[in-house]
């Protein structure tokens, strides 16, 4: 049987380097290929097409997610572990509502790891006890009436934590710019918030985005 052929794709480049060894020279994997951007990842996988996909939610460039929803439906055979350096709850549901079969947060051991590639590649989805449990407060958050953003509000939301103008997101997000000021009204509207600093606030103390 052959190895399992996987692609990783991590932003810093001595944690992706030590990834590297552990995954070929000890795993005994087929490294197909490896990237440190969401831009590079987007020209790697296609081509690759691994079987298993480790990839951050942190990248320089983009999160991980990002790359996730955009080429998952094409790499339909692909499995997904995401790798998270914080634990954010809206960040695991989101990687649940993505169809993600593992995450797995960095404060995990590294046997926890291992044993989610393993269980991710026979198969399974695994969510490290970290994620479980975020996700589990997740649920019971929104069942207990916090407002629910779609993807693309929350695309919306978390650009505009980082800094993005309206342009800028709606070039980035294949919209034009009156689309994406009609988000940022509903998100004030949804959330009960007047200010636009208190957008990157709430984005910031939910999760929805790493540091700004």
């Amino acid at each position: 049987m052959s190895s399992p052929r996987v692609a990783l794709i991590e932003g810093h480049e001595m944690v992706r380097q030590l990834f590297v060894r552990l995954l070929s020279e000890e795993l005994g994997y087929n490294l197909v290929g490896q990237a440190g951007t969401a831009a590079d990842a987007g020209k790697l996988l296609p081509k690759h097409r691994p079987d298993l996909v480790i990839i951050d939610w942190t990248l320089p460039d983009a999160p991980g997610t990002d790359i996730i929803r955009a080429l998952a439906p094409e790499l339909q055979t692909t499995r997904w572990l995401l790798l998270a350096s914080k634990e954010h709850g809206p960040l695991v549901r989101e990687a649940a509502l993505l169809g993600v079969q593992g995450v797995i947060s960095k404060r995990s051991s590294l046997g926890v790891f291992i044993e989610g590639i393993k269980r991710v590649l026979g198969g399974e989805v695994f969510y490290c006890p970290f994620s479980s449990r975020l996700l589990t407060q997740q649920v019971v958050s929104d069942a207990a009436g916090r407002p629910r953003l779609t993807t693309r509000e929350r695309d919306v939301l978390r650009g505009f934590a980082r800094g993005e103008n309206t342009k800028l997101l709606a070039a980035r997000l294949g919209m034009n710019v009156k689309t994406v000021q009609n988000h940022l009204t509903t998100l004030k509207d949804k959330l009960s918030i007047r200010e636009p600093a208190e957008l990157v606030r709430y984005a910031m103390k939910h999760g929805y985005v790493d540091t700004i």
